[in-house]
């Protein structure tokens, strides 16, 4: 075992936006379409620099984009006010509850009037490994069962290069389930940072993916993102203990009578609770940044609300004033040699 977490987090937000905000992006929108390029969108006091697509995305007028996360923002009453998708990056440097805390910061201080509703609409948990050796005939080794719980394989899809399998999915729609070769991906994708979260390693990377979305959470309780994140550890035991297995065939002509195979019990064993997530190396000092001033940022906010101070600039300039008041000695320069 490589590594293993929460790959994917998808969040919405229900409530009330600012009016400044729908302005501001309005006018941002009409410049994004005249130059035909995405354009600079900043929230000033968290210090989040976006990039305002020239059109929306799924439904959503207002397609925010960061390296930390799309932000996409609408006014339909069919949809939440605002769908926030976390990348997988930015969930693995800083951890799950950092990054979810620092999005809903946001969300709370810059966009929406009140503190918006907070909801899991999908969240996919990943475990990476070596030492899988598949072919296309293992295919029929997976037992998968549907939401009626009958032994079946759902739905079922295999790729492959030449004669050697690149991967496997199983299910469909709310709760899907992935087994494919990870460097394959990567290698097409140019992603760079997975392979230090890995380590040294000689052999391909195989990822197990459980994808849930908002109806299968609801059926096992778990609406906030609280709930989501104390109950991932359920939600990988119930896909690879019950939903998803691999079987040993025997003699027995019923698939869901065979042994589970050896390699699919240590996979699942993992553990893939939020404080377990791996961290990518090169990040570390980045994240221990970023919480210090999500830190300093929390004060501020308290800070400018009591004193009614809008911006991060004039908020900055009357905590200086203040300090310079309160501790006179603190602010004059220092006569020790």
């Amino acid at each position: 075992m490589l590594s293993s977490g929460v790959d994917t987090l998808h969040m919405s937000a229900r409530g009330a936006v600012r009016g400044e905000v729908w302005t501001e992006l309005e006018d941002a929108e009409r410049r994004a379409q005249s130059e035909d390029e995405a354009v600079p969108q900043d929230f000033e006091l968290m210090g989040q620099a976006f990039l305002l697509k020239p059109y929306g995305l799924r439904g959503y007028a207002y397609w925010l984009a960061s390296r930390d996360f799309e932000l996409l923002l609408g006014r339909s009453e069919r949809f939440p006010a605002a769908l926030v998708q976390l990348h997988s990056a930015y969930l693995h440097s800083m951890g799950v509850e950092w990054a979810v805390g620092l999005v809903e910061q946001l969300l709370r201080l810059e966009v929406f009037a009140g503190r918006p509703g907070l909801a899991v609409s999908r969240v996919d948990l990943y475990a990476d490994a070596i030492g899988w050796d598949l072919v296309l005939a293992d295919l029929d080794r997976f037992v998968c069962r549907g939401r009626s719980r009958r032994e079946f394989v759902d739905r079922e899809q295999a790729f492959a290069t030449g004669r050697r399998p690149t991967g496997f999915m199983f299910g469909r729609d709310a709760l899907v389930g992935r087994l494919y070769d990870k460097t394959v991906e990567i290698a097409l994708r140019g992603v760079t940072w997975l392979p230090d979260l890995w380590g040294e390693r000689e052999a391909a990377v195989w990822r197990l993916e459980l994808q849930y979305r908002r109806p299968v959470l609801v059926e096992f309780g778990l609406r906030s993102v609280d709930e989501v994140l104390a109950g991932v550890q359920d939600l990988w035991r119930y896909g690879t203990g019950e939903w998803l297995t691999l079987r040993t065939p025997t003699a027995d002509p019923r698939p869901h009578r065979w042994p589970v195979d050896a390699r699919w019990r240590d996979v699942a064993a993992v553990q893939v609770a939020p404080e377990s997530s791996g961290v990518v190396r090169r990040r570390l000092d980045e994240a221990t940044e970023a919480r210090i001033v999500s830190g300093l940022q929390g004060y501020l906010t308290s800070w400018a609300a009591l004193r009614e101070s809008r911006g991060l600039v004039p908020t900055l300039e009357a905590v200086g004033r203040s300090w310079t008041a309160t501790w006179p000695s603190a602010a004059a320069p220092s006569r020790r040699r």
